[in-house]
């Protein structure tokens, strides 16, 4: 409790991801974040989990200026409130475009077999370009930032 009586709010959670540093630039560094590993079942069966341990290390830029140097390993993190507005203009936006034009297109133009297909298709390339719009637009928001610096 502070001085008023009233309860603290809890401190920031954060989607957290380690990483190694790869490489340098001016402004950050380039983050080869790895994946976690499953089990050998999972490896072998295919379950989500094998799936994703399959991929490769993806490279995240890492905004900073902090110094680090190649070969550190990192804690990163983005908040969920960022991810699911990144993730809502990725899959959403395409999607809620995708479904307005077929609609429209449906009320509108005659019931042909092609203008409500085409008319989706059109609306789903106009969305994906919007939020590739969007998030080019307000990258930095959505990349994650340096929680740490951790000790080999």
């Amino acid at each position: 409790m502070n001085e008023q009586g009233s309860i603290k709010p809890p401190a920031a959670q954060w989607l957290e991801e380690r990483g190694v540093v790869v490489a340098l630039f001016a402004g950050g560094a380039w983050v080869e974040a790895r994946s976690l590993s499953g089990c050998n079942g999972c490896a072998k069966t295919g379950c989500g989990t094998g799936l994703l341990t399959r991929r490769r290390s993806s490279r995240l830029a890492l905004y900073t200026d902090a110094g680090l140097c190649i070969g550190n390993r990192v804690r990163m993190g983005i908040s969920p409130k960022s991810f699911l507005q990144g993730a809502l203009i990725v899959y959403g936006l395409p999607l809620l475009t995708a479904v307005l034009a077929g609609g429209l297109a449906e009320t509108l133009l005659s019931p042909g077999p092609l203008a409500v297909p085409f008319m989706f298709a059109g609306g789903l390339l106009g969305g994906c370009l919007l939020s590739r719009h969007q998030l080019q637009r307000h990258h930095r928001r959505y990349q994650p930032i340096l929680l740490a610096v951790e000790s080999e």
